[in-house]
């Protein structure tokens, strides 16, 4: 075999077999950069990441009651699957910033995972506590499903939240049953850009629900884009509580 092709090879197998902390390089821990960072593990910090204008994306699913930040928080995710394919993603979307926090170091306390982790990043980037939000899902084959988030305490209701650099309105958004009966339907006229966000106060029994949206984002000169999704979830009201 020619040695070129042999190193060729050499150099594939090495760069797919690179851990995923060369994505989240080391760094000063006393920067707000978004680096790999202890005790306890993860990766976070402000993230260069440009964002697609007409783009709409999830970015939360969760319940929150944080007026302020302290030295510390707490994050809940409730176990479905065994625990098992669980991805978790933290963050604060703005024009002039990216926060993140992802492979998290997680507690495994039965029903629930844990993460307590110093809010100096946050502190000292001066994001607003009222603008952190959170995704997880399990995967079930090509299924994800999205659990609630609990960030430091539960407000009794879901915050749904989506991201969009573009002017956005949601002629649909409901939630549904696994026999497809809305339970819960509303909408959002207005055009804005940034967030939205949708609250529910889980008034249903514990199960699986569907989160059906339609949105039109505005295109410059253009017929705004029409985007339709169906997002599996699951709920159970002591959650809220």
């Amino acid at each position: 075999m020619n040695y070129k092709i042999i190193l060729a090879s050499l150099l594939i197998l090495s760069v797919s077999h690179l851990p995923a902390a060369a994505y989240c390089p080391e760094g000063d821990p006393q920067s707000t950069d978004y680096i790999r960072r202890k005790s306890p593990d993860r990766c976070e910090g402000i993230k260069e990441e440009p964002i697609s204008g007409n783009s709409l994306s999830l970015i939360s699913i969760a319940t929150r009651n944080l007026a302020s930040f302290g030295k510390t928080l707490t994050l809940q995710i409730p176990q479905i699957n065994s625990g098992k394919n669980l991805q978790i993603k933290v963050k604060s979307l703005d024009a002039n910033y990216h926060y993140q926090m992802d492979d998290l170091l997680l507690s495994d306390n039965g029903s629930r995972f844990s993460f307590s982790w110093d809010t100096y990043v946050l502190r000292q980037a001066q994001i607003p506590a009222k603008k952190l939000r959170a995704l997880a899902s399990y995967s079930f084959g090509s299924q994800p499903v999205y659990v609630p988030v609990i960030l430091g305490q539960t407000s009794g209701k879901y915050e749904f939240v989506f991201y969009s650099e573009s002017r956005v309105k949601f002629t649909t958004f409901e939630i549904l049953t696994q026999g497809k009966k809305s339970i819960y339907r509303t909408s959002r006229l207005n055009l804005k850009n940034g967030e939205t966000i949708f609250t529910w106060d889980g008034n249903a029994p514990s199960g699986r629900y569907e989160l059906h949206y339609v949105a039109k984002i505005e295109r410059r000169d253009k017929h705004p884009d029409r985007i339709e999704r169906r997002i599996v979830f699951e709920h159970n009201p002591n959650w809220l509580k």
